[in-house]
């Protein structure tokens, strides 16, 4: 399935570029630290609220224009107590020239997250596929003149639920501080 993400990434990324989108074609590995709220819920006992936190590894493609970014990306969250938690989506950014060699940016983002887990004391696992949206706020640091480096903090808005014989789990949102190496080029 990631190899599918990727490859589907690519193409588009490219395409954006291709078709007149962007100045640059951009391929970015990003590595961050996350933490999601969760609560249990169950009708004869309290509710528990926990904070799951996770490294994180991603994939980003796509394209620049003026001030301008759109990219397309693939993560995997590794946490201990999830079989797998991994989000594909889109990313949409607005560059802030604040010196020549650095940006602010501020955007907005959105797709889908895939999580599984098993639960103590159950005998299935439970399963979440659902969208997110958010928001991302940060620096872009340009450390070469094909190369940036970006510093940012990510906001997913999650709002899952999985309800099995009367027990709920919700996930609320993920918050991901993270760096990015984005490598810039021309598509002609």
């Amino acid at each position: 399935m990631i190899k599918k993400i990727v490859l589907a990434c690519a193409v588009l990324g490219c395409s954006l570029s291709a078709g007149g989108f962007g100045d640059k074609s951009l391929i970015g590995i990003e590595g961050g630290y996350s933490g999601m709220g969760m609560e249990r819920t169950a009708p004869t006992e309290a509710t528990l609220s926990s904070e799951h936190k996770s490294g994180h590894l991603g994939l980003k493609i796509g394209a620049e224009a003026g001030n301008y970014r759109l990219f397309l990306s693939t993560r995997y969250f590794n946490d201990n107590d999830f079989d797998y938690i991994t989000t594909y989506g889109v990313e949409g950014q607005y560059l802030f020239n604040v010196s020549k060699s650095a940006n602010f940016f501020i955007g907005i983002n959105g797709g889908m997250a895939n999580m599984k887990f098993m639960i103590p004391n159950e005998s299935f696992s439970r399963t979440i596929s659902d969208a997110y949206y958010g928001g991302d706020v940060g620096f872009n640091i340009h450390a070469a003149q094909s190369v940036d480096v970006e510093l940012g903090t990510r906001i997913m808005d999650l709002q899952f639920e999985n309800r099995k014989n009367s027990v709920s789990y919700i996930f609320e949102s993920m918050v991901s501080a993270y760096v990015s190496l984005i490598y810039k080029f021309q598509m002609n």
